[in-house]
């Protein structure tokens, strides 16, 4: 998780034993509220090994692993609640915008 989310995680993360993960980090992100919590961050950039091919293994590896750590419950993605399809992705965006959503916001397509 990136942008917004990603700042209010760092100021979630419990302290001493959080750990914020994220393969979405772009933007100026403040650590400091991480920091004064003692928990740890890992950024998982995975968008160059994908265009060069180079290390392409051992990002496969950190992914599988947070895969495990997912399916472990070790990672909890925080989603909203609400219920959004292609013909109401509009109400969704206005959700977003209006600051009415909590967590990542999930548009069914089908």
């Amino acid at each position: 998780m990136g942008g917004a989310v990603l700042d209010a995680s760092f100021k979630a993360a419990k302290q001493y034993t959080g750990h914020v993960a994220s393969i979405l980090g772009w933007g100026n992100h403040a650590l400091a509220p991480l920091s004064f919590r003692g928990a740890t961050y890992s950024g998982v950039f995975t968008l160059y090994p994908l265009i060069s091919g180079k290390n392409r293994k051992q990002h496969g590896d950190i992914l599988r692993k947070a895969t495990e750590m997912a399916e472990n419950k070790q990672l909890i993605p925080i989603v909203d609640q609400g219920n959004y399809s292609l013909e109401t992705v509009q109400a969704a965006y206005n959700a977003i915008s209006n600051g009415k959503t909590k967590g990542k916001v999930v548009v069914s397509i089908q």
